[in-house]
């Protein structure tokens, strides 16, 4: 059997290794992500690690709270970059998924 070695997140939600993991949602997550059961270290998340992502618009989505968003998950930024940027490079390094187009 089969353990996620860490927390994923697909689609928004936020996936960990004691959680039942819907099967459409397992074969989105990647190999590197899982490990067998007698093997699979529980990587626990700090406190003041990951945290919300932040809202897209409106309130509590600005520069600030993306960068600091993409610092607590290890993603690169710089002073330079815009808002749009910063949620560039989060989706770039999988912390948060590609926005979908609203159809």
């Amino acid at each position: 059997m089969k353990r996620l070695i860490g927390y994923v997140h697909v689609d928004g939600v936020a996936y960990g290794p004691d959680d039942e993991i819907p099967a459409a949602v397992r074969r989105r997550i990647g190999d590197h992500a899982w490990a067998d059961v007698a093997e699979a270290p529980v990587i626990e998340p700090d406190d003041d690690q990951g945290g919300d992502v932040p809202p897209r618009s409106g309130r509590g989505s600005g520069v600030e709270a993306w960068r600091t968003f993409a610092e607590k998950n290890n993603v690169g930024t710089d002073s330079d970059m815009s808002r749009e940027d910063i949620i560039a490079a989060c989706e770039r390094d999988g912390v948060v998924e590609p926005e979908q187009p609203k159809e």
